[in-house]
């Protein structure tokens, strides 16, 4: 999180700036810049400045700034197959993780074929007729970040002697 704040004057000049954040003080800097990591995604936290002259006792904190951290953003969706061949009436359970890590892992699922196989919103796809089909996992905050698992149906085996 990268902080910045207008300079103020003192008779005297300013030492440094002491930032806060959440009512702690975290840091003095000499400039009116402040880089602070190792936050959680998705958190506010309030961040005040006070000014340390080099004369003096220091500013009150300043108003108070809200700030809420974003997401990790995601860059792949990987599944654990890219193709699956069923039988008419199986099941198959797509597991698919979003990386990095941190990113959300939310996904959405789509079948090209919904005659062929059908996919529920947890992944678990049903075939349902012989054919192919083409399930598309898709990161559910970021669609354009997905992959695909092939998926071929075949009609059962009839028992020996039919």
């Amino acid at each position: 999180m990268s902080l910045s704040w207008d300079a103020v004057a003192f008779n005297g000049g300013i030492k440094e700036y002491e930032v806060y954040r959440d009512g702690v003080s975290i840091g003095t800097r000499v400039g009116t810049s402040f880089a602070d990591s190792g936050l959680t995604q998705l958190t506010t936290y309030k961040y005040q400045v006070r000014a340390i002259p080099n004369v003096g006792d220091p500013s009150p904190l300043s108003a108070e700034l809200s700030v809420t951290t974003l997401a990790t953003e995601p860059t792949s969706v990987n599944v654990t197959e890219s193709s699956k061949t069923l039988t008419v009436g199986d099941t198959y359970q797509i597991n698919a993780t979003v990386s990095p890590s941190g990113a959300d892992q939310n996904v959405t699922y789509t079948s090209s074929s919904t005659a062929t196989a059908t996919v529920s919103s947890s992944g678990l796809v049903t075939a349902k007729a012989a054919g192919t089909t083409t399930i598309t996992v898709a990161s559910k905050v970021k669609p354009s970040v997905k992959t695909t698992v092939a998926i071929t149906v075949n009609e059962p085996t009839p028992p020996a002697g039919e």
